[in-house]
C-alpha cells in the first residue's frame, strides 16, 4: 500500500504542475518559456541534492560512467527526451484540440501502452500477461477521465495531426517511466536517473523554445511570485518517486494510480483554489470515483490471483 499511496501522490503533484505551468505560460506568453523556467527552478533543487551530499555526487558519476561503458544502454536513458517532447507536443498541440481532448488522448496512449509494456517485460517488474482485468481496469479508467473532462470537450475541435501526435507522446509516457525505473533498478538508486533525465529534457525544451522564438514568438517579462514557479520542484519529485516505485507495482498499475492521484489533485485544486467559477464539477468528482473504482479492481483481482 506505501508505492501505491506514493503513486497517487505523485499524480496529485501532476496537478498542481499544470496549475502553476499554466499560469506562469500566461504570464510569460510562450508555452515552451513557461516549460524551461519551471525546469530551471527543479535545477535550482537538483543541484543542491547533488552537490549537497557526496552520495549523491557519487551516484551521478556513476550513471554517467555506466552509459560510457554502455552498462546503461543509450536507448535506456531516452525517458528524459520524453519528458521535454511531450511539454512541446502539449504546447503545440492543446491550442488546437484543447485541454480535454489532449488529457483524454494522453490517457488512453498511457493506459494501452502500459498493458504492452508489461507484457513485453520493458519494466523493471517484469511481465505481466494482458488479461481481461487489466484491459477492463485500463478502459474504465479511460472512460473515467474522458467523463471527467466531459464539459470541456465542447471548446475542443478535432483535428488530425495534434491528436496523433498527443497519442503517440502518451504512450511514450508510460515508456518514459518504464525506462526510469529500469535504470533506478540497475543504479539502486534515483538521483543519477533523475539528472540524466533533466539534462535530455533541458535539451528538447531548449530546441523547442528556440524553434518558437524564431518563428516569430515572444517572452513576456519574468513574473516575480515563485509559487509560478512550483511546478519544476513538482516535476523534480514526480520524477525521482516514479522510477523507485514503479518496479513495485508495474507499469499499468502504476498508471492507473497516478491518473486517480491527478484527478483528486484537481478536485481539491478546483475546490480550494478554483481557477474559475464553477470549475469543480460533477462530472470531475463522478470520474475520479470511477478510476478509484478501476484500479481497486485491478488491485483486488491480482491479489486474488497471486495469492492463488
Amino acid at each position: 500500500m506505501l508505492y501505491a499511496g506514493l503513486a497517487i501522490v505523485v499524480g496529485a503533484l501532476t496537478s498542481i504542475q499544470a496549475r502553476a505551468n499554466g499560469a506562469l505560460s500566461v504570464r510569460l506568453g510562450n508555452n515552451f518559456a513557461s516549460a524551461l523556467y519551471s525546469q530551471f527552478a527543479a535545477w535550482i533543487f537538483l543541484l543542491i541534492i547533488v552537490f549537497g551530499f557526496s552520495k549523491n555526487r557519487s551516484a551521478v558519476r556513476k550513471a554517467f560512467q555506466s552509459v560510457k561503458n554502455k552498462e546503461i544502454k543509450y536507448w535506456e536513458v531516452a525517458g528524459g527526451f520524453i519528458g521535454g517532447s511531450f511539454l512541446c507536443i502539449q504546447s503545440y498541440a492543446v491550442p488546437l484540440i484543447g485541454v480535454a481532448l489532449f488529457t483524454i488522448g494522453i490517457v488512453a496512449g498511457q493506459t494501452a501502452s502500459s498493458l504492452l509494456i508489461d507484457k513485453w517485460g520493458w519494466g523493471p517488474s517484469g511481465k505481466k500477461a494482458v488479461t481481461g482485468v487489466r484491459v477492463f481496469s485500463a478502459s474504465l479508467t479511460i472512460f473515467a477521465v474522458a467523463l471527467s473532462v466531459f464539459p470541456d470537450l465542447r471548446k475542443s475541435s478535432v483535428s488530425g495531426l495534434p491528436i496523433i501526435l498527443t497519442l503517440l507522446i502518451g504512450c511514450t509516457l508510460a515508456l518514459q517511466q518504464a525506462l526510469n525505473g529500469r535504470m533506478v533498478n540497475y543504479l539502486k538508486e534515483p538521483v543519477g536517473t533523475t539528472f540524466l533525465n533533466f539534462i535530455n529534457g533541458t535539451l528538447v525544451m531548449v530546441v523547442g523554445l528556440v524553434i518558437s522564438l524564431l518563428k516569430g514568438g515572444s517572452i513576456k517579462p519574468v513574473p516575480t511570485n515563485i509559487w509560478l514557479y512550483i511546478g519544476g520542484p513538482c516535476g523534480l519529485i514526480f520524477i525521482m518517486v516514479s522510477a523507485v516505485i514503479i518496479k513495485h507495482l508495474g507499469v499499468l498499475s502504476y498508471i492507473l494510480y497516478t491518473v486517480f492521484g491527478s484527478l483528486i489533485g484537481a478536485v481539491l485544486i478546483d475546490w480550494l483554489a478554483p481557477a474559475h467559477k464553477g470549475a469543480l464539477s460533477s462530472y470531475l468528482i463522478v470520474g475520479t470515483v470511477i478510476t478509484l473504482t478501476a484500479t481497486a479492481y485491478l488491485k483486488l483481482r491480482e491479489g486474488k490471483t497471486s495469492a492463488a
